[in-house]
């Protein structure tokens, strides 16, 4: 015989109310987070579907970074040099102390492309960011009215990469923020779910931004700008004390929302081939979080927010049916409530994923959304304890 206690009714107010509380954190959770996500894949669809423009292309200088970056230039370079692109076009490589045989297939190439260059980083610089200082030079050398950024541990995802991304500086934009995939090798497969999470939640933070006229950083892999916008801000001037901060901070000071143009369309990426993900992404996000601060604040105050939702509706749902015991409708309530929510966030999230070139998270996000807030805490914990790897040595 059942104890029909079991679906009593009677239920202390208490339980009634978290599971009102529960339910609310639910909404305003989805509210903040769902039309960011469901933003940015329809930038992406709409960006694919946009026709380009026949002509009016600007001569464009491709400052390409290479640091240890000797095995990927030799697919690189003529990835960009054959481009199908109308107007000039040139290649500088900044060889920053490598190594690796840069310099050899770069020599190696020139002798077939002769708009490919090549500069070094002095090996005397030690007072200075080494990044911020091969980015200046190879700008400086540029000879176009236009800078596209990438690196030289990038790949180009297509031979229209060039006009996607310049299209919008035919329609008067200064700045054009694009994005970078990366590619997940072998080794990074026991931490490829936490990896594609983090990837996925903060460019949907810059991505959203960027698209709503408030764009605060880019990423240096695919970021394109007039090389006057970069002299007429005194270059890195303001951040001489920052080892890195060229793809964030440098660029919220030169973006407002009438210059900057969001370009994310397939064609339009870059492809970054790093073999040491394990390592380097740790190194990424405490360098992320170090420059954090010198940010508009918003976005990493919505981001913050939704996990304390999130945490806020487990822990109403969970008091909730402590408190209603005997009875197990509280309990029910909250299961069906927290499956409901969750299959939505899902979904939001894989297709979301899915239209970036990420790994499409499915069971494993509710579990990834719950730790962030303790993976954040502890890289900017780290990143306090290693404050000085982010400072130059100007300090």
């Amino acid at each position: 015989m059942i104890d029909e206690s079991l679906y009593s009714l009677e239920i202390p107010l208490a339980a009634w109310c978290l599971l009102g509380a529960m339910l609310v954190c639910m909404i305003v959770a989805g509210a903040i987070m769902w039309p960011k996500l469901i933003r940015v894949r329809r930038r992406v669809a709409t960006d694919n579907e946009t026709p380009l423009p026949a002509e009016g292309y600007p001569s464009v200088s491709v400052v390409v970074y290479a640091q240890s970056a000797g095995s990927n230039l030799r697919t690189l370079l003529p990835q960009i040099l054959q481009q199908d692109y109308p107007a000039p076009l040139e290649v500088i490589v900044v060889n920053d102390e490598t190594d690796d045989d840069t310099e050899n297939i770069v020599s190696e190439l020139e002798l077939d492309y002769p708009n490919l260059y090549m500069t070094f980083t002095p090996e005397q610089s030690r007072s200075l960011s080494r990044r911020k200082l091969s980015i200046t030079l190879g700008i400086k050398a540029a000879r176009y009215g236009v800078v596209m950024l990438t690196d030289g541990n990038c790949r180009v995802a297509s031979p229209l990469w060039l006009r996607r991304m310049m299209r919008h500086m035919v329609s008067g934009a200064e700045v054009v923020i694009g994005y970078s995939q990366i590619r997940e090798a072998e080794e990074t497969r026991p931490l490829a779910r936490r990896f594609s999470f983090d990837r996925t939640l903060e460019s949907t933070r810059w991505l959203s931004a960027a698209i709503t006229g408030h764009p605060f950083r880019g990423t240096a892999c695919n970021l394109a700008y007039q090389r006057k916008l970069f002299f007429d801000h005194k270059g890195f001037s303001r951040t001489l004390h920052l080892k890195y901060g060229d793809d964030d901070v440098f660029v919220n000071e030169i973006t407002s929302p009438y210059n900057t143009a969001v370009e994310l369309s397939d064609e339009a990426r870059t492809i970054l081939v790093e073999p040491l993900v394990n390592e380097m992404a740790p190194v990424e996000r405490r360098r992320r979080d170090f420059t954090a601060r010198m940010l508009p604040q918003r976005p990493y105050l919505s981001i913050a927010f939704t996990s304390a939702l999130w945490w806020g509706w487990a822990l109403c749902g969970i008091g909730a049916s402590i408190i209603g015991l005997p009875s197990l409708i509280p309990a029910v309530i909250s299961l069906v409530l927290s499956l409901i929510f969750c299959f939505t966030a899902m979904t939001q999230w894989r297709r979301t994923a899915t239209a970036l070139g990420d790994r499409r998270l499915y069971w494993s996000l509710p579990w990834l959304r719950w730790a962030r807030p303790i993976r954040t805490f502890a890289a900017r914990v780290a990143a306090r304890r290693r404050r000085r790897e982010n400072l130059s040595h100007i300090i």
